[in-house]
C-alpha cells in the first residue's frame, strides 16, 4: 500500500523546488520561476495578492517534493451567512511519482490539519476526471456545475433603455461595481464575498485572468443610467463571431439587454457567449450549455448545505 512520505507544511526553503514542480503541472506557473526563489514562498504570487497561499502542504519522497497543494482564504455566501472557506488549489504531483496515492494522502493530511480553521473546504475540478474521483473519495461533494448561455443576434431581445450610456470601467468604479455585485448575489448560494480591492485588481484590471490566459484582451464595461446599472467583463469576439462575456451583473433584465445589445452593436458580433447567473441568461433568451467544470465543497463544521437553492459562483472567481 502506497503512503505519503513526510507530509508537512512547506517553508521558505522549499520555494524554488515548489515553483518548479508547479510549472510541470500548470503552464501559467512557469513565469513565476524566475523570481519566486529569491522572493520566498510568500512572493510566489506577489503580483496576485488575492491568490497568495495561506498554507502550502507538500509530500516528499527520495529528497524531492513529490506532491503539493495550497490553500487560499476565501469567504462565500451560503444561506445568507458568510462562510469561511479554505480554497484548495494547486494540487500537483510530479509525473515521476504519480499513481502512488500521494495526492490522496496529502489531501487527507491537509483536511485534518485544516479542521477548526474553516467552516468548509472548496475546490474546482473537471467533472468525472481522475482528480474528481480523488476528491469524492476524500469527502468533497458536487455543489455547482458550470453553465453558460449563447444567444444569436437574431434572437436577442431588444432593450428600452434609451438614455443609457456604455463606457469602460476604471479603478474609481470599484465601489459602485462592488455595491451592484452585492445586491445581485444576496439571494445566491456559493458566490465569493468580494472586497473593493479584489474588484479593482481581479475584475477591473483582470490580473489573474491575464496571467492564466496570456494575451487575453479583458476589460470591464459599465452601463450608466442614474449610476452604474450593469457591468460586464468581456474578452473580445472569437473566431465564430461570438462576443465572450466572462461576467455579467445587473439587477434586472432591462440593463442586461441594454448593455449586451450595445456591446454586440459596437463589436459587430454575431452572438454572445455569457457566463452569468441563470436569471440573467433567461433575460437574454440564451440557450444553456454545461461546462465540464464542477465547484465542490467539503463540510467541516456542520454548516447547512442540503437546502441551498440558487447555487452559483462567478467564473472569474475560480481558483
Amino acid at each position: 500500500m502506497f503512503r505519503v512520505v513526510s507530509p508537512r507544511e512547506a517553508d521558505v526553503s522549499d520555494s524554488c523546488r515548489l515553483v518548479k514542480l508547479l510549472c510541470t503541472c500548470f503552464n501559467d506557473a512557469c513565469g513565476l520561476v524566475n523570481y519566486a526563489c529569491s522572493d520566498g514562498l510568500r512572493g510566489l504570487f506577489s503580483r496576485y495578492p488575492h491568490y497568495e497561499p495561506h498554507l502550502v502542504f507538500i509530500a516528499e519522497e527520495d529528497g524531492a517534493i513529490a506532491s503539493t497543494l495550497h490553500v487560499l482564504n476565501r469567504i462565500i455566501r451560503l444561506n445568507g451567512n458568510a462562510v469561511r472557506v479554505g480554497g484548495v488549489a494547486g494540487v500537483c504531483t510530479d509525473p515521476r511519482f504519480r499513481g502512488r496515492g500521494l495526492a490522496t494522502g496529502l489531501l487527507k493530511y491537509a483536511v485534518d490539519a485544516l479542521r477548526g480553521g474553516y467552516d468548509a473546504l472548496a475546490l474546482f475540478t473537471t467533472f468525472g476526471g481522475a482528480a474528481y474521483a480523488i476528491y469524492r473519495r476524500v469527502g468533497f461533494n458536487d455543489f455547482y456545475i458550470r453553465e453558460y448561455g449563447v444567444a444569436s443576434v437574431m434572437d436577442l431581445p431588444k432593450a428600452n433603455y434609451a438614455s443609457a450610456a456604455v463606457d469602460e470601467a476604471s479603478d474609481s468604479d470599484a465601489d459602485a461595481l462592488l455595491n451592484l455585485y452585492n445586491k445581485v448575489t444576496t439571494n445566491l448560494d456559493g458566490p465569493l464575498v468580494r472586497t473593493r480591492d479584489y474588484v479593482r485588481d481581479h475584475l477591473i484590471n483582470a490580473t489573474w485572468l491575464k496571467l492564466t490566459r496570456p494575451g487575453v484582451n479583458a476589460k470591464v464595461v459599465k452601463l450608466m443610467s442614474e449610476g452604474i446599472s450593469a457591468y460586464a467583463l468581456v474578452t473580445g469576439v472569437d473566431n465564430d463571431g461570438l462576443l465572450n462575456v466572462e461576467e455579467l451583473v445587473a439587477e434586472n433584465c432591462e440593463p442586461v439587454l441594454s448593455l449586451v445589445n450595445q456591446l454586440v452593436k459596437d463589436t459587430g458580433a454575431k452572438g454572445v457567449r455569457v457566463y452569468a447567473p441563470l436569471a440573467m441568461l433567461r433575460c437574454l433568451g440564451a440557450r444553456l450549455f454545461t461546462v465540464q467544470s464542477v465547484y465542490m465543497l467539503m463540510n467541516l463544521e456542520k454548516i447547512e448545505i442540503s437546502n441551498v437553492r440558487d447555487r452559483y459562483i462567478f467564473r472569474v472567481d475560480q481558483w
